[in-house]
């Protein structure tokens, strides 16, 4: 049996420790917080009938600080730990994406590819890692704050405030069938687990939703560029999400 700790991002009604209460929405009200507890919670299940022991960082609407989602990883010695989100941007954009820390390792790079192929398997919509590998200096996911045997992954599901999928996470088969496949993707990591370590880093981010802002630099080789960026679209707000990055 191995601790594996999923991470339902976001929560609560205020900011705490870097970690917004809450960031995408979707068009029928659907918030963030509450679509990543749900899948959060049956991950968990999932995992649990695999025989893992798997741990929530948060089971009901609270918010923890960044470092403190971490350290329940680190506490367990975890050697899985993966924090689950969805985005939202312009209601078209669309797709699915996994990041590892800017200073990632072989762990974590492995975890960032099982979890992403079977997430995709899942939804059925856009890589958009390209196969690879992202890149991103995200608070939860800092080596600081995690042990060095921990693989961390941080995984943006879907872009919650596209019609079709705010639909679709409506519906507990979705759901479970996105769960599963995070399950999944998980425990095809933990067939092959490695050593490695990785350096600290000196930014900080929230989550991949800052990697959508307009003026932010490329973190990573290959990396997608906004849509805003090629598009030159005028600067408008996004329901549960605001345009200005927040610092972690």
């Amino acid at each position: 049996m191995v601790d594996i700790v999923i991470d339902p991002g976001h929560g609560g009604s205020r900011n705490v420790g870097g970690s917004d209460a809450n960031h995408a929405s979707g068009p029928s009200g659907l918030l963030e917080k509450t679509a990543t507890l749900d899948v959060a919670k049956r991950v968990a299940k999932a995992l649990a009938a695999a025989g893992h022991n798997a741990v929530l960082t948060r089971t009901t609407d609270d918010n923890l600080g960044l470092a403190a989602r971490a350290k329940v990883a680190a506490r367990l010695k975890a050697p899985v730990f993966v924090s689950i989100h969805f985005n939202g941007f312009d209601g078209a954009t669309q797709g699915t994406e996994t990041f590892c820390h800017t200073t990632h390792f072989p762990k974590s790079a492995a975890l960032c590819k099982a979890v992403q192929a079977a997430a995709l398997a899942a939804t059925g919509l856009k890589d958009r890692n390209r196969g690879g590998v992202k890149t991103l200096g995200l608070g939860v996911l800092n080596p600081n704050s995690h042990d060095a045997a921990t693989a961390c992954v941080l995984l943006e599901v879907s872009f919650m405030d596209v019609p079709d999928e705010d639909r679709r996470l409506q519906t507990a088969a979705y759901k479970d069938r996105v769960a599963a496949g995070i399950a999944a993707g998980i425990g095809a990591y933990v067939a092959t687990l490695a050593g490695g370590r990785e350096s600290v880093p000196a930014r900080q981010l929230q989550d991949g939703f800052e990697a959508l802002q307009p003026g932010r630099p490329e973190v990573a080789a290959g990396r997608e560029a906004p849509r805003r960026r090629r598009t030159a679209a005028p600067k408008k707000k996004v329901a549960g999400k605001t345009e200005r990055a927040k610092r972690a």
